[in-house]
């Protein structure tokens, strides 16, 4: 299933976090991610998988988290703010010549549908929303924030034999 994958794109919140936020008193906002996805970015990075971050999240904090995220890892493609994630992923798809049929996404609930109903190899997370978890060709064994990403990718390294 993995075989054909050149891409993966994927949802922020309930993916790379656990879905769970907290807010201080003073405006801040704060969000927990898995070190086991920052290892898996850098060797699809390696293995040369291009990967986006597609992201609903709209608040200015949000929003201002998702983009050091991707700053850390060296993720150029970044949607923040996102309510047409499939619109997001034909354009990263189409910047890199990439067949929406070699793109994964992974996505966790409502909003991801229309992504995941266009793309070769749709994603989800163990814990996802019954609607995602429907519409998803592979249902991870981790739930989000605990390392989904990096399952997808150990997964595709394996079947295209990169590891």
């Amino acid at each position: 299933m993995f075989e054909r994958v050149k891409a993966i794109a994927t949802d922020v919140d309930g993916v790379l976090t656990d879905g769970v936020f907290w807010w201080g008193t003073n405006g801040e906002e704060f969000k927990r991610f898995s070190f086991a996805d920052v290892t898996g970015i850098a060797l699809a990075r390696r293995a040369g998988i291009k990967l986006a971050l597609i992201s609903g999240e709209s608040s200015e904090s949000g929003k201002a988290l998702v983009q050091r995220f991707a700053d850390k890892l060296q993720i150029t493609d970044v949607y923040k703010g996102c309510h047409d994630k499939a619109g997001a992923v034909t354009e990263f798809a189409g910047r890199y010549g990439i067949q929406l049929s070699e793109v994964c996404f992974i996505g966790d609930d409502v909003p991801d549908l229309p992504a995941m109903e266009i793309v070769g190899v749709p994603v989800v997370p163990a814990n996802a929303q019954k609607a995602a978890r429907e519409k998803a060709a592979w249902i991870a064994s981790r739930d989000g924030g605990c390392g989904v990403l990096r399952e997808v990718i150990d997964l595709i390294l394996q079947q295209q034999d990169l590891s």
